[in-house]
């Protein structure tokens, strides 16, 4: 076996959609704040502890923007309206503490605390949205209490609690918290929040991480530069009426590198295409904003150089000379390196190394990591294994949520004299693709298509809503009797809310009551763009598209019964 060493990219991609309902001036969801104390500062913050270890980031403009939202402007969702005093909660949100204050890991994470265990088993096990009133007799005003702290104690990395005193004394002491100690916690709580962007900022200075950014509302940017490409990958896909706003995904992606410059003071050099969506003509978008490199999924490679990527039953790749070296893409006069993820052990991260103790998984991915410098052989070049994946969803789902598999692999790797972690843009400095992609398939790292976005019913309705809003706004800003460039300005600024990729993700692809807040929001932020700009909008945007199965109870837009959660059971990434 050869004694070159491996070079190793894991790119950790962190999102959120932007849940601003700007009418309410509040977030939909919690899930900024919540991931924002498990996930978003730790997973940076742990690399202090391995300095040999280097990780790129991505970190999306929306998500960005939300953080400080709540950081520097007081922003509030809804989960945070009822941290109020117990004394003072009404019975709508006390219904709305027993509905979505277990919404984490119910066996994983609720499990492991004895006293929030059995406000779970009290409450009875209820996912449905509107039955947990049906426990509210079983609950003390001291519960509800209990309930709130438990809630965003465990929203909190379980190394940060570890680490801190005050958290520890809270596990360990279990229910009958005061309010005094609700208040530090949250206070705590935010604290975290406001490290964030300090500690990737400091890490890309030292050199031991690559901030990357994305198209700023994270819209399907083929789909924005013109939805026919769908059919590229999808023949016959039952379309919308065409959109093409070539200019929408430019200006998403000049607003991404503004939001980046501003925040780490240089521009930055990779792009991470909203789901690796990529298509010949985004390749010009990218390449003219000055990135130096993008990414994309294994199938994507597969498609664009007519080869297929064999594995092995253990799932080993069994030509790594393909996939694991980057490329350069040209297309439309524009040409920039492309990075392709391993897709099989990104998915391994993601779904398989939950089942597994942190040690195994992480020996796990270290011997594999192995198996490729093996069928590599003799061969010469620097090759670079490239895992990409969502860097939040995971890990609730892992024994000991990220620590000890992450810790586990980081010294794994750093004591191994063949395997050397790297940023996408040092390895790409000293080994420039010398292999080029001349025909860029179209398509995302699911299914190799864009069908996730694009193609059913509702989703198409979407699309067409979209495309006469935007219409309407590009309208106004040619009729230069009337052009007003703030109003136009923010009517844009709602539609690319709405571009973004996360509405059609949701719907016809997720259950109804998981559809509707966030079909309910695209909405509004079409309302918005109208609203902008004084002129009236269609009738058609007050009511849903998505509706209720025959039996199912209606979704009802409330700030303490409407928004719901992913359910304890249910995973994506």
């Amino acid at each position: 076996m050869t004694s070159r060493v491996l070079y190793i990219a894991f790119v950790w991609n962190q999102h959120q959609p932007y849940y601003l309902d700007a009418e309410r001036k509040e977030y939909i969801m919690p899930w900024v704040r919540l991931h924002a104390s498990k996930d978003y500062y730790q997973m940076a913050a742990i690399l202090e502890d391995h300095p040999a270890i280097k990780q790129t980031f991505s970190l999306s403009p929306s998500l960005l923007e939300q953080i400080e939202g709540y950081t520097k402007h007081d922003n509030v969702d809804y989960y945070l309206k009822v941290m109020k005093k117990v004394s003072e909660l009404d019975e709508a949100e006390k219904i709305f503490l027993l509905q979505h204050y277990f919404d984490i890991q119910w066996d994983k994470v609720i499990g492991r605390h004895q006293f929030y265990h059995q406000l779970l088993e009290r409450q009875g096990r209820i996912s449905e949205p509107g039955e947990a009133a049906k426990a509210m007799d079983k609950f003390a005003i001291q519960d509800y209490l209990d309930l709130q702290v438990w809630f965003n104690l465990v929203w909190i990395d379980p190394e940060i609690r570890q680490k801190s005193p005050f958290l520890t004394e809270l596990i360990d002491k279990g229910r009958n918290f005061t309010e005094a100690e609700k208040e530090e916690l949250m206070r705590q709580q935010f604290t975290i929040l406001e490290k964030i962007i300090p500690v990737h900022h400091d890490l890309q200075q030292k050199g031991q991480i690559e901030i990357i950014t994305t198209a700023f509302y994270h819209p399907i940017v083929p789909l924005l530069v013109d939805t026919h490409s769908a059919l590229r990958a999808t023949p016959g896909l039952f379309l919308p009426n065409r959109f093409r706003f070539k200019d929408d995904a430019r200006n998403q992606i000049k607003m991404a590198v503004n939001q980046y410059r501003d925040l780490f003071g240089i521009n930055p050099q990779g792009f991470w295409p909203p789901e690796q969506a990529v298509s010949p003509e985004t390749i010009s978008l990218i390449s003219d904003e000055g990135f130096t490199w993008t990414i994309s999924d294994e199938q994507i490679l597969a498609k664009s150089m007519d080869v297929e990527i064999y594995r092995d039953g253990y799932g080993h790749v069994l030509n790594p000379d393909v996939l694991y070296r980057p490329y350069l893409v040209s297309a439309e006069g524009a040409e920039i390196p492309i990075v392709f993820r391993d897709h099989h052990l990104s998915d391994r991260i993601g779904f398989v190394y939950q089942h597994m103790s942190g040690k195994d998984a992480a020996d796990d991915l270290i011997h594999r990591l192995h198996k490729i410098r093996e069928h590599l052989g003799k061969n010469p070049d620097n090759f670079l294994v490239t895992i990409a994946l969502d860097g939040e969803n995971a890990w609730e789902w892992y024994p000991e949520d990220k620590t000890d598999f992450l810790h586990s692999l980081y010294r794994g790797i750093s004591s191994d004299p063949y395997l050397k972690t790297v940023t996408v843009s040092e390895f790409l400095e000293d080994n420039p693709p010398d292999r080029r992609i001349t025909h860029l398939a179209t398509g995302s790292w699911v299914d190799h298509s864009l069908t996730r976005w694009i193609g059913t019913e509702n989703k198409n309705i979407l699309w067409n809503f979209l495309l006469e809003a935007r219409k309407v706004v590009q309208k106004y800003e040619e009729d230069e009797l009337i052009a007003d460039r703030e109003k136009v300005d923010r009517a844009l600024k709602s539609i690319y809310k709405a571009e973004g990729s996360d509405f059609t993700w949701w719907v016809d692809s997720m259950p109804y009551y998981l559809t509707a807040p966030f079909e309910a929001l695209f909405r509004k932020h079409l309302l918005a763009s109208y609203a902008s700009l004084g002129i009236e909008a269609p009738g058609y945007l007050y009511e849903p598209v998505v509706k209720p199965a025959p039996g199912e109870k209606k979704w009802e837009e409330h700030p303490l019964s409407g928004p719901v959660c992913i359910v304890p059971g249910w995973q994506t990434s």
